[in-house]
C-alpha cells in the first residue's frame, strides 16, 4: 500500500514537471528565434500549438480515459488563449502607435491592415472559444460556461491598445475586478470550486490582469501609476486570495502579506509623487502617515482575523502624523484636528475593547488639550480680560460637575480600569 501511496506522488511530481515543461516550451516558442518570422506566421504557429495542446488533451480522455493528464493538458490550452489575445493586441497596438518600449523583439507583432486583424482575431474566436469550453468543463464543469464567458471577456482587455499611465490601470482594474466579482458571486464557497481543479479555474480568470500588469513594465511609466497600481493590486489580493483557502490562519496569514504592495504603493506616492505635485511641506507628516492610517484602518473592517492588529498600527501612524505635525509647525487647526481624531480613537478603543488603540487616543487628547493651553497662553498675551474670563468660567463650570457626579465619576473609573484588564 506505501509503494502505490509512493507511485501516486511519483505521478503527481511527474505531472508538475510535465506542466512545467511545457509551459517553458510555450515561452520558449514565442521567444527564442521567432522573430525571424513573420508576425503573421508566429501568430497561427501559436495557434496550431495551442489546438495540438487541447486535441492531445481530447485524445487522452476520450480513447486513453487518462483524465488528469487530459484536464493539465486543457488548462495549459485555456491559459495559452491569454497569450495569444496578447499578441493579437500587440498587432492592434502596432496600428495605433510605434511606441514598444522596451519588449523585446520576439514579443512584437505588427499587422498589414485592420482587414488582416479582423480575420485573426476571428479565427482565434472560432478555434479558441470551443477550447476554452472543454478546459473549464474539464476544470469545473457546473460553471464552465460562465468561466469561459468571464475569461473571453477578460482576455479581450489584453486587445485595448493602451500601455501608459492610468488608463492601463483602469484596463488592468477592470478585468481584475470582473474576476472577483464573477468569484464572488458565483463560484466561491461551492463544492467544486474548493477543489484543486476549481481553484486552478479560478485562477486562470486573474492570467489577463498578470499579463497585462507584465507587459506594462517595458514601458516607462508615472511615479503615479506605479503607486496607484500597486496599491490596486495589494487590495486586489487581500480580498481576492483569502477565497482560496480555507483555514482561518492561513487567511490572516495571505492578507498580511497583501499590505506589502499596499504599503510600497503608498511610499512611491507620498514620497516620489506628492513632493512634486505639492512644494509646500509644512504638512508633509498629515500627508504621508495619516493616509495610510485611513488605509490601514480600510483595510480592518476587511480582515478576516487580523482586524486588530491593522487597526493598532493605524492608531500609531495616527498619533506619529498628529505630534509630528505639532512639533513642525503647530497651528490650532492642527490641535484640533489631533483632538477630534483622538478623541474618535479613544471612543474606537471603547467599541473594539483594544488597550492600544485606546491609549494612543488618550496621548493625543492630552498633547492635542496641551497645545490648546499653549494657544490660550498666547491669547492671554494679546487680551488678559477674555482669557481671564474664559478661564474663570471654566473652573465654574467644572467645579459644579465634580461636586455633582465626582462619586459616579470615580466608579466608572475604577470600573473602567476592571474592564481594560480584559481588553486585547
Amino acid at each position: 500500500m506505501e509503494r502505490w501511496m509512493d507511485i501516486q506522488k511519483l505521478g503527481q511530481l511527474l505531472r508538475w514537471m510535465g506542466s512545467l515543461l511545457l509551459l517553458g516550451a510555450s515561452a520558449s516558442f514565442m521567444l527564442e528565434g521567432w522573430q525571424d518570422f513573420g508576425s503573421e506566421v508566429r501568430y497561427f504557429l501559436f495557434l496550431g500549438y495551442l489546438l495540438g495542446l487541447a486535441g492531445l488533451g481530447i485524445l487522452l480522455g476520450s480513447r486513453v480515459k487518462e483524465d488528469k493528464g487530459a484536464r493539465t493538458l486543457l488548462g495549459l490550452a485555456v491559459a495559452g488563449i491569454a497569450a495569444q489575445c496578447s499578441q493579437l493586441g500587440a498587432m492592434i497596438h502596432s496600428m495605433v502607435s510605434a511606441d514598444n518600449g522596451m519588449l523585446p523583439g520576439a514579443l512584437l507583432y505588427d499587422a498589414a491592415g485592420w482587414s488582416q486583424i479582423a480575420l485573426n482575431g476571428t479565427a482565434t474566436f472560432l478555434l479558441l472559444g470551443p477550447v476554452a469550453f472543454l478546459g473549464f468543463s474539464a476544470l469545473n464543469r457546473p460553471q464552465a460556461r460562465l468561466l469561459t464567458g468571464a475569461y473571453l471577456l477578460a482576455c479581450s482587455g489584453l486587445l485595448i491598445p493602451v500601455r501608459h499611465g492610468l488608463p492601463v490601470t483602469a484596463v488592468l482594474v477592470a478585468v481584475a475586478m470582473l474576476a472577483l466579482w464573477i468569484d464572488s458571486r458565483f463560484i466561491a464557497g461551492t463544492t467544486v470550486g474548493g477543489t484543486g481543479e476549481g481553484i486552478i479555474g479560478r485562477l486562470l480568470l486573474l492570467l489577463p490582469a498578470g499579463i497585462v500588469a507584465a507587459r506594462t513594465a517595458f514601458y516607462p511609466q508615472s511615479d503615479l501609476f506605479v503607486g496607484v497600481t500597486s496599491m490596486l493590486i495589494g487590495a486586489l489580493f487581500f480580498e481576492m486570495l483569502p477565497r482560496f483557502v480555507k483555514e482561518e490562519p492561513e487567511k490572516t496569514r495571505i492578507q498580511a502579506f497583501s499590505t506589502a504592495p499596499i504599503a510600497l504603493g503608498w511610499c512611491v506616492i507620498a514620497f516620489q509623487y506628492l513632493p512634486t505635485v505639492f512644494t509646500n511641506q509644512a504638512a508633509a507628516p498629515l500627508m504621508t502617515l495619516l493616509p495610510f492610517s485611513a488605509l490601514l484602518t480600510v483595510l480592518s473592517l476587511r480582515s478576516l482575523g487580523g482586524g486588530a492588529c491593522y487597526r493598532k498600527a493605524a492608531s500609531l501612524l495616527t498619533l506619529i502624523s498628529l505630534l509630528s505635525q505639532l512639533g513642525t509647525q503647530a497651528t490650532l487647526l492642527s490641535s484640533f484636528l489631533c483632538v477630534a481624531l483622538s478623541t474618535v480613537m479613544v471612543v474606537a478603543g471603547f467599541h473594539y475593547q483594544e488597550r492600544v488603540l485606546f491609549s494612543t487616543g488618550v496621548v493625543g487628547l492630552i498633547f492635542g488639550m496641551g497645545y490648546h493651553l499653549r494657544f490660550a497662553i498666547q491669547l492671554y498675551a494679546h487680551s488678559p480680560w477674555a482669557f481671564l474670563a474664559a478661564t474663570g468660567i471654566l473652573v465654574l463650570l467644572s467645579a459644579s460637575y465634580l461636586e455633582k457626579h465626582a462619586t459616579h465619576m470615580y466608579g466608572r473609573l475604577v470600573l473602567l480600569k476592571e474592564e481594560m484588564k480584559a481588553w486585547q
